[in-house]
């Protein structure tokens, strides 16, 4: 009687695991090992340890070949439901890859990336830049030694990283964020999420990478593109983009621009795979560039001379570079990681940054504030974003030379005008804020006033999130099933350490980016009684936010977002980012988002969008007609005529073309992967608003005031001139079901109950008293 595929994978993880501790005498774990015991021995001296890694082989039949088993002999990779292992018989190959093949290996590899150790891996927080070389010394490493010993994919993906690295060479090459970290718990998050989780200090920070959900998929087993299911290469992501996801216009009867803004400016609260730079920290150019002469992580997108945009302007390429390689913890080998620059946790860090260098450029260092720029003074409007002086052309396009692109705590403020809203917003929320407590408890010194407000802004994000986005996202289902939905009163008692709250590649690349289906192709502008103004084509708003220094369009383009209606839920998407992306003024064309959508998941190693169906318990179908019931106007028919088959479909274009879920507003695929991700992020995160029993705990009064935060609220408070706004700010206006009301009449979290008094530290516990006090 066979066993299930997830048995079988887990006994043989299991199985090599036993076998790596006969070998060094202890057990070793690819996320432990470089914490366990040392005991004397030096590192990297590979006598006394002879194996670093046993693996034993079976011979398989040549005719079992189809049904999918690995022949060691022959490098066929089968496929993975059907993979076996025999554990039960002799084997007919033992493998020793020990300490001294390691540390060869380490020493060839060094020698053909050209390694130079960089200086920065010391630092507690190295920057992605030091980060990069090391990544790519474990990968050429573990090429190395995938080649001499004829390594499978599995044993490449699950084998390799349980070497202890810290009896290696490698060792010395491994970043400080990843190795093992001394902890304490604290009342207030680091920057970087450094110690969020005691028991697995480098879960989630800052510069970790992603994690994955699903097994790679590299076609090599350590970074090649996916290829179909075939071998051959799979359909080209332009070709895809023009033949599935065309320009086609139908306004949402229901929901508001906000919902795509909102979701993309959560997503860089999370996620942000390190790109490479030049160096001057600015983007390059890999398009024109001979292929000899091309930095080495460039991988353009080909476009056909038959390209019904491109060809005209005669353009054969779409620029495209391979994410920076990132460190698993402990330095732990296998195949190709990618870099988060951002805190894995929904921290409010789009506002505050997430290490303490970005953090000193943002903050005031006075009463507690961010800094700003006070432009507007003499008009009487509030304060705007600090400009990007020290880097002006980095990602800002089209600048005049009077003007300039904004800092904010995630580097893409820039990147669509309706961002720099929203992050203007949050900054002047956090002053606001501020400048209360400050108020409140004149005893507090200025961190102390600011780490107490992020405190309190980073659970009003929460609280939005999972209150008002989610809910409309995913519907009741989904969020019951994960357990997403906030309890009404009082403390939440779900927060388990064993839970890894960092960000998946498959959210990451593809899932969480299921808004670029409601993108409007224009910008609108109302007023404040909600009148239509006028509307900018997008692309001339894209990296040119320079907008914002005309008086009054900040809460124009504010009333834009809450006014104009987002595009439906379906394959559909506006040219202006499928042509026009980050368009420079003096040319006629621009970057294709969905192209880059397609390749960066691939490069990824993100498996398909069938797999993901099986993992969601959706089923995996074996012809295109089997998703005619599942997906929007005819896609199954047109995936038909450019993929071979419905394993090749990739996981973006297929989660955006189902039909929606009831009571949601995506389809059922993405419910999965953004439901199973969300409830990672409430689960694993220690500073959770409604966690107990923490230095970080809010008082149950402190709970219920962050639970009358809304983001109509913030808007209102936070523009200049906004009188009257709709309670819920994602779905249009409607004067039955969504009223607009004076904002006055909207309720603010009553900062009275962070009077801490300066004897005894304690926070008021009844409004009534306080008041009475006052």
């Amino acid at each position: 009687m066979r066993t299930s595929k997830r048995k079988r994978i887990h006994n043989f993880v299991e199985f090599v695991a036993l076998l790596s501790c006969f070998c060094t005498y202890r057990c070793i774990s690819a996320e432990d090992g470089a914490s366990s015991s040392r005991e004397s021995n030096d590192r990297g001296s590979g006598e006394k340890y002879e194996c670093a890694l046993l693996l034993k082989r079976h011979y398989v039949p040549h005719g079992e070949k189809d049904r999918g088993y690995n022949d060691p002999y022959s490098g066929t990779y089968g496929n993975e439901a059907d993979r076996g292992y025999y554990n039960d018989v002799e084997p007919h190959e033992v493998i020793c890859i020990k300490y001294a093949d390691i540390n060869k290996a380490v020493r060839e590899a060094k020698r053909r990336t050209n390694f130079i150790r960089p200086r920065g891996i010391d630092d507690p927080l190295p920057t992605e830049r030091d980060i990069a070389p090391t990544g790519e010394l474990t990968l050429e490493t573990t090429r190395i030694l995938a080649g001499e010993f004829r390594l499978t994919h599995d044993e490449i993906s699950n084998a390799l990283p349980l070497i202890d690295v810290s009896q290696t060479d490698l060792w010395d090459a491994c970043p400080a964020h990843v190795k093992p970290i001394p902890c304490t718990v604290e009342r207030f998050r680091t920057q970087d999420a450094r110690c969020n989780n005691i028991k697995h200090p480098s879960w989630g920070v800052t510069n970790t990478p992603f994690v994955r959900f699903l097994p790679q998929v590299y076609s090599n087993g350590i970074d090649g593109l996916r290829l179909a299911k075939d071998g051959g290469d799979l359909p080209n992501p332009r070709a895809i983009s023009n033949f599935i996801h065309r320009d086609f216009d139908e306004p949402s009867p229901m929901l508001t621009i906000l919902v795509m803004s909102w979701g993309q400016f959560i997503d860089h609260d999370l996620t942000l795979a390190a790109p490479p730079r030049d160096e001057q920290d600015l983007d390059f150019d890999c398009c024109g560039v001979p292929p000899d002469m091309q930095h080495p992580l460039c991988l353009t997108i080909d476009v056909s001379p038959k390209d019904p945009f491109y060809g005209q302007f005669n353009r054969r390429c779409i620029e495209f570079k391979r994410s920076l390689a990132g460190q698993r913890p402990n330095c732990a080998l296998g195949p190709r990681t990618h870099i988060n620059i951002l805190s894995h946790t929904i921290d409010a860090n789009f506002i505050y940054g997430s290490s303490d260098a970005l953090s000193a450029r943002l903050r005031a260092f006075d009463r507690g504030l961010m800094r700003t720029w006070d432009r507007f003074r003499d008009l009487g409007l509030k304060p705007i974003l600090p400009p990007e002086s020290e880097n002006p052309e980095r990602d800002c396009i089209g600048r005049p030379r009077n003007l300039f692109c904004f800092i904010a705590g995630d580097e893409r403020v820039n990147e669509q005008i309706h961002l720099t809203v929203l992050h203007t917003f949050y900054v002047r929320d956090h002053n606001r804020f501020a400048l209360e407590l400050g108020r409140l408890n004149p005893h507090w010194d200025d961190d102390r006033t600011y780490q107490e407000t992020r405190h309190i802004l980073a659970a009003m994000v929460q609280y939005i999130v999972y209150h008002e986005y989610l809910p409309m996202a995913l519907g009741p289902d989904i969020m019951s099933t994960y357990n997403l939905t906030l309890v009404e009163d009082g403390y939440w008692d779900g927060y388990d350490p064993d839970v890894n709250f960092a960000l998946a590649n498959s959210f990451q690349a593809a899932a969480f980016r299921f808004g670029h289906t409601f993108i409007q192709g224009m910008v609108r502008r109302y007023n404040k009684y909600h009148e239509f103004l006028g509307q900018t084509p997008l692309r001339e708003l894209l990296q040119q936010p320079f907008v914002v220094y005309e008086p009054g369009k900040l809460d124009e383009l504010a009333l834009g977002l809450i006014n104009t209606p987002a595009q439906t839920y379906d394959p559909f998407i506006t040219q202006e980012v499928t042509e026009h992306l980050f368009q420079n003024p003096e040319e006629p064309f621009g970057r294709d988002l969905i192209s880059i959508n397609l390749q960066r998941a691939r490069e990824h190693g993100v498996p398909g969008y069938n797999a993901f169906r099986e993992w969601c318990g959706l089923g995996r179908v074996d012809t295109f007609e089997e998703l005619e019931p599942f997906l929007n106007n005819g896609t199954a028919l047109r995936y038909s005529k450019i993929y071979k088959h419905p394993d090749d479909i990739d996981l973006w274009s297929g989660g955006i073309s189902e039909r929606i879920i009831e009571g949601g507003m995506i389809g059922p695929t993405f419910a999965c992967v953004v439901g199973r991700q969300f409830q990672n992020l409430r689960r694993g995160d220690r500073y959770w608003f409604e966690n107990p029993n923490f230095p970080s705990s809010f008082t149950p009064e402190q709970l219920r005031e962050i639970r009358t935060a809304s983001q109509a609220k913030i808007i209102c408070a936070n523009g200049d001139d906004i009188p009257t706004i709709q309670r819920f700010v994602l779905r249009l206006a409607h004067p039955v079901y969504n009223p607009r009301v004076r904002c006055e009449d909207l309720p603010d979290p009553d900062l009275s109950y962070w009077r801490e008094d300066p004897k005894t530290g304690q926070w008021p516990t009844a409004s009534d008293d306080y008041r009475r006090r006052k």
